[in-house]
């Protein structure tokens, strides 16, 4: 599937899903995306990819010359994300790992411009620390969560270990549903998206 459009935000129905595998749904994902500030030939970190939907807009958006590394412990999870970079065509610049954050983190072998941490991981204070080993000057770490809890120990984490310019953001989406006597706005979960970088 060719996605035409040079702004992120594919429609979440575009991708292979699994319900038992999490999907950063469309409007958080763009939103994920614009606080990351990819550039063409960025090296990007996905960390709980997931269906790959982030892994997947991403490699669109750094192009053939930048690379994104998407890291699961599900196996599932790694099976999906491959399945919908092989339907999106960027699979060829796509490195799929998988294992546990923050311990895999510490086997790849590379420097990223923009980390991507996705989910509500018991461990995101040592993800966030490990992060910032393998973040280059002037890279963005941009975290979402659901929990209150995770939301405190991030910004925590990143205020301790030396994160500038840090950003938190409530979003709360509504979608239209229609019902036999109109159209009701369905409202979903809401999400904290937290940004910061490494000077």
């Amino acid at each position: 599937m060719e996605w035409k459009y040079v702004i992120p935000g594919i429609p979440d129905n575009f991708f292979e899903r699994d319900e038992e595998i999490p999907m950063t749904k469309e409007e958080i994902r763009a939103l994920a995306l614009s606080k990351l500030r990819i550039r063409k030939g960025d090296m990007i970190l996905d960390i709980g990819c997931g269906t790959g939907s982030v892994t997947v807009e991403a490699s669109l958006l750094v192009g053939s010359t930048g690379k994104v590394y998407g890291v699961d412990k599900e196996e599932k999870a790694i099976n999906l994300t491959r399945r919908n970079a092989e339907k999106f065509g960027v699979l060829n610049n796509i490195v799929l790992i998988k294992g546990e954050a923050p311990e895999i983190l510490f086997t790849i072998n590379e420097k990223f411009d923009r980390i991507f941490i996705g989910g509500g991981s018991e461990k995101i204070k040592e993800i966030i620390s490990a992060s910032w080993e393998i973040i280059k000057k002037g890279g963005r770490v941009v975290i979402d969560a659901i929990l209150l809890e995770t939301v405190n120990n991030a910004i925590s984490a990143m205020e301790n270990i030396g994160f500038m310019n840090l950003e938190i953001t409530e979003v709360i989406i509504a979608k239209g549903m229609k019902t036999k006597v109109g159209t009701a706005m369905m409202t979903r979960n809401p999400i904290f998206i937290i940004s910061g970088e490494k000077q």
